[in-house]
């Protein structure tokens, strides 16, 4: 693979185009054609499966119509006063032996209430038995008295007799009694002496042919199958009669069939043939109704199709390819022009401008180019100028590091004269702003240590003392431990210097400088403390604006220097960090600086120190 690119990355450009070109419309060709016939293909399988839902959604609301129906009927006929009455006087005298005629007439009153009880199922030859509890049945088909026997030995009859509730028991589809090649929808439901009694009198039960009731459901599927299954995958009803009662999952996997209820999803049946399966669910029998079509069937008028979007896509390849060629021509033919000038600027030729010949991206490169060329030009002529200016700059650096070396050089030779003639005060007044100077003197070292700042504290304290006869005391409460972190050079001084200038003046008790620093987690917080007068309503805001004062106004200095060791350490550690001055608990001025803490490492500005 890294071959290829490498020798594709040296070929030319307009060679480049033409195979890149070629590349590109093969494989879209290619993906279009896969695309357009899976877009095509699944767009007809949605619309099939769109009307099969439909198909099967009509299918269902007949079957529930009709269960509704036979739910309406065994409630019409449970509820029925008459029916009640009858069956409650054949309790009291099961014993008695009645004539046929008598039984006739019973059967007659039943008739009639069957006549007048509405009934909604008239689109189908429906079979109604009423069951007594002491062996007195009643039905409106031939012959169900000679099966009211056998039907009592079932089991759905016997947990009606012995359950205490009123609810209708889908029974599903049975063979019939009379006739095992035949098989039946049945439901029945227990009938109570009463409504405010438990106690059963009876049970109806009713039943429709499956062959009625398959017809009703195919109506609408005149081309697919139609199932009605058990949610374990038992057939309840469909074309093939011989199906029913026995298991689905030999021919689908009842397992998916429940998993996609209503939704429409392809399957393999047994026989590896692809089938488009719908399915529905029948919440009053707790059943499943699916419709089936073939795969093949369905995608078999898409080879048409296929072959005329084949076509198109050839006469669009080659049409592609023709204005490809076209295309990299008139890219290639610039850039070639504009490498033979690079060329030209490469040998140190820099009047090879290039001839813009459009104002396309690669006419405002060639633009570019000479505008490129035109400022090379002039950068050259300032770059001269420039390393001129760079040496005189560096000479006059020199120069100027020479005046603070000179001035540490003559202040040892003063001290070492007040030594020498028993001047003790001026011999420490020396030494003391000697040892100032020096720190001044960073040799390009930002960094230093806190215990080097208390340490140049301490000389700049004495040298103010000995100058001005002041007392001020200086409480240093700093863990050793923190003692070697390292901080920007000169930080703590101009803040002791405002504390003297500002906070101490006009004062006759003795000053009070305080220092404290706490090392938590990943912040360190220096905290400067002193007696003098406070802030006087100044804030931090007011103190570092005062930009716009007058030179000679005292808080313009004093600001001045706050402000630098605020801008200090944001532009060192972030804006995070910073200081905060606010009045002390009693009296005095409370400065505190924020620094990032490093526990056990180098110090974190230590890395940016020279940027």
């Amino acid at each position: 693979m890294k071959n290829f690119v490498g020798k594709f990355r040296n070929l030319s450009i307009k060679r480049k185009l033409i195979i890149s070109f070629s590349v590109i419309v093969v494989f879209p060709l290619i993906t279009s054609l896969l695309l357009s016939n899976n877009i095509v293909t699944n767009f007809m399988l949605d619309e099939i499966a769109s009307l099969n839902e439909t198909s099967i959604n009509d299918s269902s609301k007949v079957l529930n119509r009709t269960l509704d129906d036979m739910a309406y009927t065994l409630l019409n006929i449970s509820n029925n006063s008459r029916v009640r009455e009858l069956l409650r006087d054949d309790n009291v005298n099961y014993k008695i032996q009645f004539s046929k005629i008598q039984r006739y007439v019973k059967q007659k009153k039943f008739d009639d209430i069957f006549d007048n009880i509405p009934i909604s199922l008239m689109t189908y030859n429906t079979s109604i038995t009423i069951l007594g509890e002491k062996h007195f049945d009643y039905g409106n088909w031939e012959e169900y008295s000679r099966y009211t026997k056998e039907m009592k030995q079932n089991a759905w009859y016997k947990e009606i007799i012995k359950s205490k509730d009123m609810r209708i028991r889908w029974i599903g589809v049975m063979p019939g009694v009379e006739n095992k090649d035949n098989y039946f929808f049945e439901a029945a439901m227990p009938i109570k002496i009463s409504n405010s009694s438990l106690t059963r009198v009876g049970v109806v039960h009713i039943r429709i042919n499956e062959k009625d009731i398959y017809k009703a459901l195919s109506s609408n599927n005149e081309t697919n199958e139609i199932y009605l299954l058990q949610h374990n995958g038992e057939i309840l009803s469909c074309k093939n009669k011989d199906e029913i009662s026995k298991n689905i999952n030999n021919r689908l996997n009842v397992i998916k069939i429940n998993e996609n209820l209503g939704k429409s999803y392809i399957d393999v049946d047994k026989n590896g043939k692809k089938i488009v399966i719908n399915s529905v669910s029948i919440d009053k029998g707790d059943w499943i109704l699916i419709s089936l079509v073939s795969y093949e069937e369905l995608v078999a008028p898409l080879t048409s199709i296929k072959n005329i979007l084949l076509l198109i896509n050839m006469i669009f390849m080659i049409s592609f390819l023709i204005v490809a060629l076209f295309i990299s021509n008139i890219i290639s033919k610039p850039i070639i022009k504009l490498r033979m000038s690079m060329l030209k600027v490469e040998s140190g030729d820099f009047n090879g401008k290039v001839e813009v010949q459009s104002e396309d991206e690669i006419g405002k490169l060639s633009q570019n180019f000479n505008n490129m060329l035109d400022r090379v030009s002039e950068l050259l002529v300032l770059t001269k100028e420039q390393e001129r200016l760079k040496r005189d700059a560096e000479f006059e650096a020199l120069q100027a590091q020479i005046n603070p070396h000179f001035l540490f050089n003559t202040l040892s030779s003063i001290r070492w004269a007040a030594a020498a003639y028993g001047d003790k005060k001026v011999e420490d007044m020396v030494h003391a702003l000697s040892i100032l100077l020096r720190a001044s003197i960073t040799n390009g070292q930002e960094m230093v240590s806190l215990e080097s700042e208390i340490n140049i504290l301490k000389n700049y304290l004495d040298l103010i003392q000995m100058k001005q006869g002041t007392t001020i005391i200086f409480e240093c409460n700093i863990d050793e431990s923190i003692m070697k972190y390292r901080i920007p050079h000169l930080l703590l001084q101009p803040i002791v210097e405002n504390s003297i200038l500002h906070g101490f003046e006009d004062r006759n008790e003795p000053g009070v400088i305080s220092i404290t620093a706490i090392a938590a987690e990943d912040l360190l917080k220096i905290e400067l403390t002193d007696n003098g007068k406070g802030l006087q309503g100044d804030t931090l805001d007011s103190i570092l604006n005062r930009e716009s004062q007058a030179l000679d106004d005292k808080k313009y200095y004093k600001s001045v220097g706050l402000k630098n060791i605020h801008d200090r350490l944001k532009l060192i550690y972030g804006q995070n960090y910073g200081i905060d001055i606010c009045d002390g608990e009693k009296n005095g001025t409370v400065v505190t600086l924020y620094m990032p803490f490093q526990k056990g490492g180098e110090h974190i500005a230590d890395s940016n120190a020279g940027r």
